[in-house]
């Protein structure tokens, strides 16, 4: 284990978090009912994203290109957050990325990543909900109502 990871390890378990090394190097840990990822690049030692990985789901073609959208506007809405959609896997992933000499910038500012994850799921959602399609019925009566309309009845 790296000397970075080492230290946030203990800094996870100092605030009350029960974090998990991965063989493949990132640092898992519980949070507000949530599995998050701390995870680091091997060829860059500034280099850190803290991740909500697969936090959302998508069922079909259609909720990926919302997702896609709703990605985008919150990515572009908040500071150093990225919602990310993976259309083969079908998940969306929220993290925020940074570089850092050492760990203490990080441990500085550690609530506030969680605080951004957080927002920036949270958006994702109202996104998503908001962009719901409307069911048949809904679409049918708009319709009616259009034609009524057109034709003064």
């Amino acid at each position: 284990m790296s000397t970075r990871a080492d230290r946030l390890m203990e800094f996870l378990a100092s605030e009350g978090y029960r974090p998990i090394l991965r063989p493949d190097g990132d640092i898992v840990f519980k949070h507000d009912g949530g599995v998050y990822a701390i995870r680091f690049d091997p060829k860059d030692d500034q280099y850190l994203a803290v991740a909500f990985p697969d936090f959302w789901r998508l069922d079909n073609e259609a909720e990926v290109v919302r997702a896609i959208r709703a990605a985008t506007r919150v990515t572009i809405g908040i500071k150093a957050a990225k919602v990310l959609v993976f259309e083969e896997a079908r998940q969306v992933w929220a993290s925020v990325e940074f570089f850092a000499v050492g760990t203490e910038p990080v441990e500085a500012i550690f609530r506030r990543i969680l605080s951004v994850l957080r927002a920036a799921v949270d958006r994702f959602a109202e996104e998503m909900r908001a962009s719901e399609p409307f069911g048949d019925e809904r679409i049918t009566l708009a319709r009616e109502q259009v034609t009524r309309f057109q034709h003064g009845n």
